[in-house]
């Protein structure tokens, strides 16, 4: 369902956070994050970039196993977790599911900011999943101390196997639960191309950020380094290019099949799902 700006900002305001309830959910957030986590004069913080559904879960697993052979156990920053605690999420979700990441976002975000700050402060190691759509992780990693261990991995992912992904996932939970995570496609693609420009802007600088890029391996689970910075001299952005399109090359034929399960799927849609179904079907006869 669609959303006029002033209805989304009356539904806003109704699911807002009282200063209690937000300081509640803040030291909640807090809790999760830095349990048993490692604080040491030398830490790492990792910045995980890519779009919905181009499996930077795998990045995270990936990385805390690297640092846990340090014998760090570095903390996840993950917003979805935090809006998982979100007072009434579950209602949110199921009620406002193409909306449930508007309705939560003032205050998560504003959580994943104090949480980043607390970790830099304390010294703790840690990874944050993000997208990179814009520039705000990097000058988040520019402002922080030079006894941080910068590091940037990014998932090299079609446009088109990110969006089915994100699509079967939502068919999948809500087969499972009734309710899921709607995609926009113009969102979407607007994370795609903006994560590209952040890897660009980083580039340009030539700080001393470690870039690594990583893509699918045999799941979406062991993800396969291919590139890093430390040990080549080309652009990161060109391999980010270069392996979209060979990963696409080898998706034309599987893409068309999972379209159709998804198009014949009988479950009921609203206009909104609809529509965005009808967006996927135009990226994927466009590539």
């Amino acid at each position: 369902m669609e959303y006029s700006s002033e209805e989304l900002e009356k539904i806003k305001r109704d699911f807002a956070l009282t200063e209690e309830e937000y300081n509640t959910l803040f030291e909640r957030c807090k809790w999760i994050t830095f349990y048993g986590c490692t604080i040491s004069d030398n830490p790492t913080a990792v910045f995980v970039g890519g779009q919905t559904g181009s499996g930077k879960g795998g990045i995270d697993v990936y990385s805390e196993k690297e640092l846990l052979k340090e014998n760090i156990n570095a903390a996840l920053i993950d917003v979805d977790v935090y809006r998982a605690l979100y007072p009434n999420a579950e209602t949110i979700l199921n009620k406002y599911p193409t909306i449930y990441t508007d309705i939560t976002a003032k205050a998560t975000g504003q959580i994943v900011k104090e949480i980043i700050k607390y970790a830099i402060e304390q010294k703790y190691s840690f990874i944050f999943e993000g997208t990179m759509r814009n520039i705000e992780a990097f000058e988040t990693m520019k402002a922080m101390p030079d006894y941080f261990n910068k590091i940037v991995r990014v998932m090299a992912v079609p446009k088109t196997e990110s969006l089915l992904t994100a699509f079967e996932r939502n068919d999948e939970q809500i087969n499972l639960s009734g309710y899921g995570r709607f995609t926009n496609v113009k969102t979407h693609n607007a994370t795609f191309d903006g994560m590209l420009e952040t890897i660009k802007t980083i580039e340009k600088e030539n700080s001393n950020i470690i870039i690594e890029i990583f893509i699918r391996g045999e799941d979406m689970t062991t993800p396969i380094r291919v590139f890093s910075s430390k040990d080549s001299k080309e652009k990161p952005s060109d391999i980010i290019s270069k392996y979209r399109e060979t990963e696409k090359q080898k998706l034309n034929k599987d893409s068309t099949q999972r379209l159709e399960r998804l198009l014949n799927n009988l479950r009921p849609k609203d206009i909104y799902e609809e529509e965005q179904l009808k967006k996927l079907v135009e990226e994927i006869n466009d590539n």
